[in-house]
């Protein structure tokens, strides 16, 4: 009998990211949501509170995620302080505290950090804490996380994957939903990581492509970080140089003239211009219903989606603004 997780990641090729929502559970549909938004700034998660630009962002970021998922006064409340989330949700009797120094945590714990590296700070409450964050998964002894305003200011930073040791002094603790609250069929015993596992291995998929097709050096690591960025880019690069003579130096940099040099994609276009912008959405976690060089309806979808989000015009053609904000 086949396990029914390695099933799903089996035939990846055949199911898209939607259905494996459908097919997933609450929190894995939260996990999801965290991940749709990495490389997201700031402003749709201050406007989600009306707040001004400059204003820290992290449980914006959390509280966004669960809003969108209908979690809200069932399973958090939404708060604009990190320690709030754990503090508010136990309060309500929404779910859980772990202590960071014993707990083992699951996917969809919101995780909170004092970056004094004590997992405490003296004279507060025990939720009390600098910093919130959304647990994508667990690996050996590291804590994979995607957090929003993590790496840079708070009107620079976007959402980001993150990695701690899993007993790190920074983290304070773990807040843990009962899901329950907003889908009774939820059973834990059920609960797997579908999306994820399909996530790392179609990043996989084009890392392999990029390293044949050309030349680049991926790690078959199936995360999307800087060595994929750049190995994207310079594809891109070397794509617009032979294609349409863009004379660009391929050095893996989204810059002004790599920007300007992206020519239009739109519903109906084929090729391998088509699979680079498609190697981008799959590694910013968006469904393209297939990576085969065919701009159909679900790439353009994720395109849409991706403009929305970003503030861009959202026509579903992907232009040097959209590459530019995908890449940057």
């Amino acid at each position: 009998m086949y396990n029914k997780r390695f099933t799903v990641i089996h035939f990846y090729s055949y199911i898209n990211f939607k259905e494996i929502c459908i097919m997933a559970n609450i929190r894995d549909n939260f996990v999801k949501t965290a991940q749709n938004y990495i490389g997201t700034g700031c402003k749709i998660f201050n406007d989600c509170f009306g707040m001004p630009a400059g204003t820290p962002w992290c449980a914006e970021f959390v509280s966004k995620c669960a809003a969108d998922v209908g979690l809200i006064n069932k399973c958090f409340v939404k708060v604009l302080g990190a320690g709030d989330i754990p503090r508010y949700g136990v309060a309500k009797g929404y779910g859980k505290w772990f202590e960071g120094h014993e707990a083992i945590p699951q996917p969809g714990d919101a995780v909170v950090f004092t970056w004094n590296g004590l997992g405490y700070f003296p004279g507060h409450d025990k939720y009390f804490s600098d910093h919130v964050g959304i647990v994508e998964y667990v690996e050996g002894n590291t804590v994979h996380t995607i957090e929003g305003n993590a790496n840079g200011s708070n009107t620079s930073s976007t959402v980001c994957r993150k990695t701690y040791p899993l007993y790190s002094g920074r983290i304070n603790g773990y807040y843990r939903p009962n899901w329950s609250l907003a889908d009774p069929s939820y059973n834990e015993n059920n609960s797997g990581t579908a999306v994820i596992d399909a996530k790392i291995k179609a990043i996989k998929e084009v890392q392999l492509w990029l390293n044949r097709k050309f030349g680049t050096v991926c790690d078959m690591d199936g995360e999307y970080g800087p060595k994929t960025k750049a190995a994207i880019v310079c594809s891109l690069q070397s794509f617009l140089n032979v294609a349409y003579k863009a004379g660009l130096v391929a050095d893996g940099i989204m810059g002004v003239k790599t920007k300007n040099a992206c020519k239009l994609l739109k519903m109906g276009d084929k090729g391998d211009y088509v699979k680079i912008l498609q190697s981008i959405l799959i590694c910013r976690g968006y469904n393209t219903n297939g990576y085969d060089g065919e701009f159909g309806e679900q790439t353009k979808i994720a395109v849409l989606d991706f403009q929305k989000k970003n503030n861009l015009e959202a026509d579903g053609i992907a232009g040097p603004n959209t590459f530019a904000a995908l890449l940057w």
